[in-house]
């Protein structure tokens, strides 16, 4: 099956952690044979206390340009260690630094089709590189690597499902993740999807090649989010892949959900797709005027 992710991007800041995480990148962008873009945040160096009462023209342009010389040391030195990190992959990989009081995260995510970041979020990162941030405001697929996951992402996964909107984005953002001949374990928690939704999911992975395995839990028991947990771990899945926010994040942030509690300390890899609400509240408008709605592809 061909991937139709052709470019990942990992957010990255050179932290050990970050190095691992670059790691783990470099060997899923090698699997799906896709450029890997390491964007490297940097903080710009500024000048000494005694250079910011420079006067003059002269004594200015010395300061900017020893300014200029600092950040392209900077710049290069984080260029070398992504390379070196990088190269053991064989992966296609581009450069990109960005400082942290200049950083246009639309600017960045709209080249990619997949970013990747580190949890908890790397020391050197902005809020606005957080997989929270980043699910919200992106509108590209997350992929949430633990800084202690220590193996490569080979393609077993577990399917959070509930026939939503947001769970049937994560399901055509995720097929291309799944490795040749891995299973795909799609969990249904209590009465989460309609049985007719979850046929339909599962008779369109069968179609693609993908041995998949439906599993139900009881609701009750357990919280939604530790049932997937323990899902994933008898599934020994390398991905959970779910639906972000399928509800508000504002009423989550209020009163809890799967997404919040998945990310507070996610036990391995998460891919989060998000549908933001104008566009869910558009569909469920156009339910309401029109006769049928099309279904996602699936891929």
């Amino acid at each position: 099956m061909k991937s139709a992710i052709h470019r990942i991007i990992v957010c990255l800041d050179g932290s050990r952690a970050g190095d691992n995480l670059c790691r783990r990148a470099a060997a899923l962008a090698k699997r799906l044979d896709a450029v890997l873009v390491g964007l490297c945040c940097l903080h710009r160096p500024f000048p000494s206390p005694p250079a910011t009462f420079a006067r003059g023209s002269g004594p200015i342009h010395e300061v900017l340009e020893d300014q200029a010389h600092q950040e392209q040391a900077r710049v290069a030195a984080a260029r070398e260690t992504f390379e070196a990190l990088v190269r053991p992959s064989g992966a296609e990989v581009r450069f990109r630094p960005c400082w942290d009081d200049e950083l246009n995260v639309a600017a960045f995510s709209t080249d990619g089709d997949l970013l990747i970041v580190g949890h908890p979020r790397l020391p050197g990162l902005p809020d606005a590189l957080s997989a929270d941030q980043l699910l919200l405001h992106s509108g590209r697929p997350v992929l949430v690597i633990p800084t202690t996951w220590d193996r490569d992402i080979e393609g077993r996964m577990l399917i959070a499902w509930n026939g939503g909107r947001a769970a049937r984005q994560a399901v055509d953002d995720a097929v291309p993740l799944i490795g040749s001949g891995a299973p795909a374990t799609v969990l249904v928690v209590g009465e989460a999807a309609e049985p007719n939704a979850t046929a339909e999911l599962m008779a369109v992975l069968q179609a693609t090649d993908v041995r998949t395995v439906l599993k139900t839990v009881k609701a009750g028991d357990v919280s939604t989010a530790a049932a997937i947990i323990e899902a994933a771990d008898q599934a020994a899945a390398d991905l959970i892949v779910l639906g972000g926010y399928s509800r508000s994040p504002a009423i989550e942030r209020l009163f809890g959900g799967v997404t919040r509690e998945l990310l507070a300390a996610p036990p391995r890899p998460l891919l989060l797709s998000h549908v933001p609400t104008d566009v869910r509240e558009t569909v469920a408008s156009d339910r309401s005027a029109a006769p049928e709605i099309p279904r996602p592809s699936f891929r």
